[in-house]
């Protein structure tokens, strides 16, 4: 692709504030964005300026089925003051794989990551330190006026970038912390042939509701099974609201595999490279819901915790249900094993251990 990209930033405006655990995520976007066009058959236009509002025609495809990808990932400042991305590549093969499903149009991996680059070193002064980071939100909508169930010809790519801390409120984000976790059994995210194994919006509107009522009860994520209409205690273990789930048993990490319904997590897939290699037991299996029960119940699973590039790693402390019962992790919380990983990805995002799998790419 050779696309050029017009760079006219505001670089005066600083957002980054003094408390970054006081910043509620998502929500303190930096001054500036890349965008760029799809019409024709072709991506042109591509520009790094100040956010504005997005001029959409009331018919456009994105607004009325929904044809819209994204991406999340982040930016780091390591101690030695170099700015850095983990694992990029993963997300932009991760976004394309998306775009094929919704048939949308692919971006070139180079230029995709040129792209991020620039928008990253244009917001460089935005990116904060440990514990804070730079979240980065690529983001595909169809924009062509038609309202009918056919894929758009036009599109609209851009990227927006966010100060961030911890995801979860109450966390510190210089360790794992902990969440209880609502258990739904009667709404599911995904379902087989369905598009839970990309990031598409609907995905995660059709979330919300149940999401809603976790925080009602407290709980700080939900726990989805898979949509199969057998007892709950044979309905597979997927993933939570926006991120996946492991659980340490005997030793051993387990995780469910990756089948179609299922997120495939840059964190996930990035902390059972780091298990394997420290040694650690793992199994990427079909887990039943009466498998983790079972295992709450006997003591035998000692640590669980939900993990993403959001949430890094937060250890679960219970599982709730709907009928008041609770289940807990035999292990205190977060256990040493959830702890191992959350400071072995943690130290190599912000350089305070060596990057053993040439995972980094620098950026200043």
């Amino acid at each position: 692709m050779d696309v050029e990209i017009i760079i006219r930033p505001d670089r005066d405006t600083l957002v980054r504030p003094e408390r970054i655990e006081h910043v509620e995520f998502g929500t303190l976007f930096t001054p500036n964005m890349f965008h760029m066009k799809y019409s024709g058959g072709n991506w042109h236009d591509a520009y790094i300026e100040p956010v504005k509002h997005l001029q959409l025609h009331p018919g456009a495809t994105v607004l009325h089925y929904a044809q819209t990808i994204f991406e999340g990932m982040k930016a780091y400042r390591q101690k030695s003051g170099d700015i850095v991305l983990f694992r990029p590549e993963m997300n932009i093969a991760r976004m394309n794989m998306s775009a094929r499903r919704m048939q949308m149009p692919e971006i070139s991996p180079d230029f995709f990551l040129k792209a991020i680059k620039a928008l990253v070193e244009t917001e460089a002064n935005q990116v904060p330190e440990l514990p804070g980071t730079l979240y980065i939100r690529p983001t595909m909508i169809g924009t062509a006026p038609q309202v009918k169930v056919a894929a758009s010809k036009e599109y609209l790519f851009y990227i927006l970038t966010l100060v961030s801390g911890p995801y979860f409120l109450g966390t510190s984000g210089r360790d794992p912390g902990a969440v209880s976790v609502y258990v739904a059994l009667d709404k599911s995210r995904s379902c087989y042939g369905g598009t839970g194994g990309i990031k598409a919006g609907a995905n995660y509107a059709g979330t919300l509701e149940t999401t809603s009522k976790a925080y009602a009860m407290k709980c700080g994520q939900v726990l989805f099974l898979e949509a199969r209409d057998v007892p709950y205690r044979e309905r597979r273990v997927e993933e939570m609201g926006g991120m996946n789930v492991c659980f340490i048993k005997n030793g051993a990490l387990y995780t469910p595999r990756l089948h179609g319904t299922i997120l495939p997590g840059v964190t996930r897939d990035s902390l059972v490279k780091i298990a394997k290699a420290r040694g650690i037991e793992v199994h990427e299996e079909d887990i039943p819901f009466g498998w983790v029960e079972d295992g709450l119940a006997d003591g035998s699973i000692t640590e669980a915790f939900a993990c993403g590039t959001a949430a890094v790693v937060t250890g679960i402390k219970s599982f709730h249900f709907d009928d008041g019962r609770d289940l807990a992790p035999s292990s205190a919380v977060p256990g040493p094993i959830t702890q191992q990983l959350f400071d072995a990805i943690v130290g190599i995002q912000f350089g305070d251990a060596p990057d053993e799998f040439g995972w980094l790419h620098k950026v200043l």
